[in-house]
């Protein structure tokens, strides 16, 4: 379910790449990364995984619940985000589907609590994190390092 994949990225792009620090952090700038560092996100990526887990479910729990069939939720949800997709839906599937997106993005501010949170705990700054999540987007020698770490966590 694309919407729902989008959902959990952006569940984690939320924390990890705040709108005013995206401006700020040019994603092409090679970011120094100690390995404590690198180690820190680790760490927290099995919390923040977990996060994710559970917003995914909450939000295919919501969308049941709201009589929306997956598939037709994806497609009034593609059509809400691109100008070039349109959905013929009636005035009262838009209510409901508004109604419904609300309530995501007010679930959302928790999860993202939860995220930041994970990070703090883990005695790094969330614009820290920010930054090496952004650099992790194009460094694949970063990517590697991270990739090595994660497979030495305990599970």
């Amino acid at each position: 379910m694309r919407f729902l994949r989008s959902f959990k990225t952006l569940v984690v792009c939320i924390a990890a790449i705040g709108a005013s620090s995206l401006s700020q952090v040019n994603a092409q700038e090679q970011v120094e990364v100690t390995d404590a560092e690198l180690n820190k996100i680790a760490s927290a990526f099995q919390g923040i995984q977990k996060v994710n887990m559970e917003a995914q479910q909450q939000v295919i729990k919501k969308v049941e619940e709201s009589g929306f069939d997956a598939n037709r939720f994806n497609e009034l949800y593609q059509a809400s985000a691109s100008p070039e997709k349109t959905a013929n839906a009636s005035d009262e599937e838009k209510e409901r589907f508004g109604k419904v997106m609300n309530e995501i993005q007010q679930m959302q501010a928790g999860f993202t609590e939860k995220i930041e949170e994970i990070i703090s705990n883990e005695g790094m700054s969330i614009e820290r994190y920010q930054t090496i999540a952004m650099a992790l987007q194009s460094d694949t020698e970063l990517q590697g390092r991270l990739r090595t770490m994660l497979a030495e966590q305990p599970q």
